[in-house]
């Protein structure tokens, strides 16, 4: 049976959060869209540490969707974090920020980010985002099984196949 496919948002502006929740509403997006508040929150939730152990009530995301500047943990510190773990490096990112400074871009592409999106400044705007994120990443793109069942998962599938 397959996880729930959910959609992790890391974003300390309130008002982002909801915005793209609307959008995903909006956008018809079945899957849960699934907020944290700072870089930190996103490392717990996405290690299952703490508050966010319960796999059942926090399952592992299919997107991280990562806002650039954060408290206590930066985006790109939450990136670096991430794309240094075995089970967890393929797991789809897009970098969500208010800016697209030329140095913050290249920096995120270096770390292994696989977008980078300007949050749109209006409704429709991000409405067409929403759709665009139901249409690639959340229906077409095919993600190895280590970041949809983990690593457990995989190996057994690996050793299956040979």
């Amino acid at each position: 049976m397959k996880t729930e496919r959910c959609v992790l948002m890391a974003d300390d502006d309130a008002n982002d959060v909801f915005l793209l929740q609307r959008a995903f509403r909006d956008a018809e997006i079945p899957n849960p869209l699934r907020a944290v508040r700072d870089g930190q929150e996103a490392i717990d939730y996405l290690s299952g540490a703490g508050a966010f152990a319960n796999r059942a009530r926090f399952p592992f995301p299919f997107l991280l969707i990562l806002d650039l500047k954060m408290p206590r943990k930066t985006g790109m510190d939450v990136l670096q974090w991430l794309r240094n773990r075995e089970g967890l490096c393929c797991l789809p990112v897009i970098m969500f920020s208010s800016s697209a400074h030329p140095s913050d871009v290249e920096k995120a592409y270096r770390l292994g980010v696989n977008a980078f999106v300007v949050k749109p400044s209006g409704v429709p705007q991000r409405t067409e985002l929403a759709r665009m994120i139901k249409g690639f990443w959340l229906t077409f793109n095919e993600p190895p099984l280590i970041c949809t069942e983990g690593l457990d998962a995989a190996q057994r599938a690996l050793r299956t196949d040979t």
